[in-house]
């Protein structure tokens, strides 16, 4: 078989191990949610304390983020995505077996750690086999099990939940976890040399022999670029996106049954289940867009962000309708996972010339993060003294402001080119 074929083969290959594995990722994350309900009557805790858990999980994943980044990069991807799912397989374990709220929250905050380990090596393998005009098809391929794993895990870990207790919904990932370890380490090559392939994407290639002065600039390329107002924009953006989309991801289950009311199971079921989907749109509705503007990042987080302030105030409108507040909630959750895709996967790809894409992903997904620690406590207190009413004001108001800082940040771009001549 000739070269560019056996290429074509593994490329295919590492993208399926890698979108399997961070949907595994997800199985492992997404079913504290499911089963916070009984978790909250077993442990007699409210939704504050319970709120406090998610925090303390997305502070570990927040900094593991920045570890994964520097892991990645010091030592084999392929080593570091396995330790993390060895690792969280035996978090999600051992909380199956815990009756105490303190050892669920111990356990829940090293399992953020382990997660912390998946993301950047992974971007840093698609790196190493995948060229640039493959980016934007990688990076929403590999952002579908953001929406893929709730799709999995709230409604096959539901059915779980309802047939066997909430116990089996920590035990099932774990075992999925332990059987895909094994795929992963004989399934991937972390790079064409691994596979014996004399092949380095274009992005990537560069001359035998560098000149020192050449060596200069790149070092210092990190901290300068992260300084300039359109970065500190997408900082700040991609906090407040980070709070509202892990909140929705952690409190819509337990939201959802209790204004459905009971013996409504089924159709909170449902609409659970609905949810996710339009995550899954919302991505593939950001690549198209993307596409559209001619791979315009600026313009699509412009239109999405502001989409998203105006689907927080019809949420705030149409609370009263449980129909209209999961098509609200689901709308709401696409756009901003639509916008998170694009920080956290397309934009950091703009630095895989200099060998720090991962590290670019590793510091705005932890970003991200920070916002989902002080998101989803924030919403338990908020929710526990003044209602869910309280909690869509919340949602609404991080949209408005995350439109109007990306608006602020490229008008006065504009005014700079337009009328300072920089």
């Amino acid at each position: 078989m000739e070269q560019s074929n056996v290429l074509a083969v593994q490329k295919r290959r590492v993208l399926a191990v890698c979108v399997a594995a961070y949907t595994v990722s997800y199985l492992l994350r997404t079913n504290l949610s499911l089963a916070l309900d009984d978790l909250m009557e077993v442990l007699a805790i409210g939704r504050g304390p319970a709120g406090l858990v998610s925090t303390l999980y997305f502070w570990t994943y927040a900094s593991g983020q920045l570890l994964g980044g520097w892991l990645s990069v010091k030592w084999d991807p392929k080593r570091v995505v396995a330790l993390g799912l060895a690792a969280s397989g035996m978090c999600n374990l051992a909380i199956g077996f815990c009756s105490s709220y303190w050892a669920l929250a111990a356990l829940w905050t090293l399992n953020g750690l382990a997660l912390a380990l998946f993301w950047p090596p992974i971007l840093q393998i698609t790196t190493n086999w995948f060229e640039p005009g493959e980016y934007l098809k990688v990076s929403i391929l590999l952002s579908l099990p953001t929406t893929l794993g709730y799709l999995l895990a709230w409604g096959g870990l539901g059915a779980v939940l309802r047939a066997a207790g909430w116990r089996w919904v920590f035990f099932c990932p774990a075992l999925v976890a332990f059987c895909f370890f094994w795929v992963w380490l004989r399934g991937l090559k972390a790079s064409p040399a691994a596979a014996d392939l004399c092949y380095r994407p274009a992005v990537l290639a560069a001359p035998e022999k560098k000149e020192p002065a050449a060596e200069a600039p790149r070092r210092g390329s990190l901290a300068r670029a992260m300084l300039t107002l359109p970065m500190l924009s997408f900082a700040f953006v991609i906090v407040t996106q980070g709070s509202t989309k892990e909140s929705i991801n952690l409190w819509a289950p337990t939201l959802l049954r209790q204004l459905a009311g009971p013996g409504q199971e089924g159709l909170v079921s449902l609409f659970t289940a609905v949810i996710p989907l339009f995550s899954t749109a919302g991505l593939l509705a950001t690549g198209w867009l993307v596409r559209r503007l001619h791979g315009g990042q600026e313009g699509a987080l412009l239109a999405l962000t502001g989409a998203g302030a105006v689907c927080g105030w019809l949420l705030v409108a149409l609370q009263g309708s449980l129909t209209g507040l999961v098509i609200c909630l689901g709308l709401l959750l696409g756009l901003v996972y639509g916008v998170t895709t694009i920080l956290t996967t397309l934009l950091p790809l703009r630095f895989a010339r200099t060998g720090q894409s991962a590290a670019f992903t590793g510091i705005f997904n932890f970003l991200a993060y920070v916002g989902a620690a002080l998101g989803g406590v924030l919403s338990g207190w908020v929710s526990d003294g003044w209602g869910w009413q309280r909690v869509y004001l919340l949602w609404a108001a991080l949209a408005t402001v995350s439109a109007l800082a990306l608006f602020v940040s490229e008008a006065w771009q504009y005014f700079s080119w337009r009328y300072l001549g920089h």
